[in-house]
């Protein structure tokens, strides 16, 4: 519980930067309004994606000890992030990313609504 109070600290402390709209090179805001989370919460999200990952190709890599003992070091480590990196990056990171930007919003929204004013972020109501 004391981990879930600390975690939702932090992404609250991160919480204004998350809902920036995401501005083009000429300065002009992306289509849509589309926020971008700050860097800090896209740090977050990707430590928390890819440490689980990290952790399990480990334990695979420590349970095939015969097969991948003999390994040198270089070669378990581009094994390993050759299947973390993409799996990270196309499937885990981009739902952790939108569900923690979900939740930025339903908090926002409840605060919002208990100070009895109206939010809207990234052009949701």
């Amino acid at each position: 519980m004391e981990s879930l109070a600390l975690a939702s600290a932090v992404l609250e402390q991160l919480a204004p930067a998350a809902t920036r709209s995401h501005r083009t090179r000429t300065g002009h805001a992306a289509p849509g309004g589309v926020p971008v989370p700050s860097i800090h919460l896209r740090v977050a999200v990707t430590w928390v994606s890819i440490f689980p990952l990290v952790t399990l190709g480990m334990t695979v890599m420590t349970l095939s000890g015969p097969i991948t003992a003999t390994w040198p070091t270089w070669l378990r480590a581009l094994s390993l992030t050759g299947v973390v990196v993409p799996t990270a990056v196309y499937f885990v990171v981009p739902r952790v990313l939108a569900l923690s930007l979900r939740w930025l919003n339903w908090r926002q929204r409840s605060a919002a609504a208990e100070s009895g004013r109206e939010i809207r972020v990234g052009g949701a109501r």
